[in-house]
């Protein structure tokens, strides 16, 4: 089931073009990693789906209804840019206060649990001005669960988070999508992190996607190989595919060879030397989730 569904949405802002007919899925129980690079049109377009930005075409769809339909709304919960937090109140006092704005029953029974979700003491007394970069960030994603949502709108929560609390905030977006069937979308710039806890991935660039794409294919593109350039590509991989029975092999432009198996790189320097083929570069490359981006983008490195 699509929990989030956009037609060619789009958003304009005198003559640029912040989001350029996008279309994007995320399906229930994904967590959903959001990539693109400064002023991609990530943040636009979370504010979009949850409400905070009118769209100038296209359409979205939260759980198949319109975003400005209410009981959609309500089954968002979503923290973008930074948490607004009162700083001389405490962490309690602040979930109270948006617990009463939205006229939710029990307030003090929902504060209570989700302070402890998200690893905060209900009986903490000091204020937030007091508080780390991560628990504030924590008490914002507390704030978005408010009200029982069933899909959470993150905009870059780790962004400015030290090693401890990158990984307490992985932590607590895991364990929320396994153990409340939480569905996610998340954008972030700390892309090996990303890579931890996504099931699924949106790249975007000028406001229109790139590739959807799952994390089970990103896998299986982010193989390794072996990498090879040389003057003669078409030559040297009939010569090599010979040689070693090779199966997984591609020539792509400008000469380069990619062997997506296991063989000897010496063996292969050693082979394309006797056909009087000359190597220009050979080496092995491991390829990541930032490498496959920046690959997808151009290889532009501005994430």
């Amino acid at each position: 089931m699509a929990v989030i569904q956009t037609m060619g949405l789009s958003k304009r802002y005198k003559d640029k073009w912040a989001v350029d007919h996008l279309d994007l899925r995320v399906e229930q129980g994904d967590i959903y990693g959001f990539i693109g690079q400064n002023g991609a049109g990530k943040s636009t377009t979370l504010k979009l789906l949850c409400g905070l930005a009118r769209p100038t075409q296209g359409e979205a769809l939260i759980f198949d209804r319109p975003i400005r339909d209410t009981v959609a709304r309500r089954r968002i919960g979503a923290l973008i840019e930074q948490p607004g937090l009162y700083p001389e109140q405490s962490g309690r006092e602040n979930l109270l206060l948006y617990a009463a704005l939205l006229g939710l029953d029990s307030p003090e029974r929902q504060v209570n649990e989700i302070l402890k979700t998200v690893e905060l003491s209900p009986s903490e007394k000091k204020p937030v001005k007091q508080y780390s970069m991560g628990m504030k960030q924590r008490l914002g994603v507390g704030m978005a669960l408010l009200g029982g949502p069933d899909l959470l709108l993150l905009d870059e929560p780790i962004n400015g988070l030290d090693p401890e609390g990158i990984r307490e905030m992985r932590e607590l977006l895991l364990r929320l999508n396994r153990e409340r069937g939480l569905t996610i979308l998340i954008s972030s710039h700390i892309l090996g992190e990303l890579s931890k806890i996504a099931t699924r991935y949106g790249m975007i660039q000028y406001g229109r996607m790139v590739e959807q794409i799952t994390a089970e294919e990103l896998a299986r593109k982010c193989t390794d190989y072996l990498h090879l350039r040389v003057d003669l590509p078409q030559k040297a991989a009939s010569l090599l595919e010979q040689e070693f029975s090779l199966t997984r092999w591609e020539v792509r432009p400008e000469g380069e060879i990619r062997i997506y198996e296991a063989v000897d790189a010496k063996a292969v320097g050693q082979v394309l030397a006797r056909a009087g083929i000359v190597v220009e570069e050979l080496s092995l490359h491991r390829q990541d989730l930032e490498g496959y981006f920046l690959e997808c983008m151009g290889g532009e490195k501005h994430v």
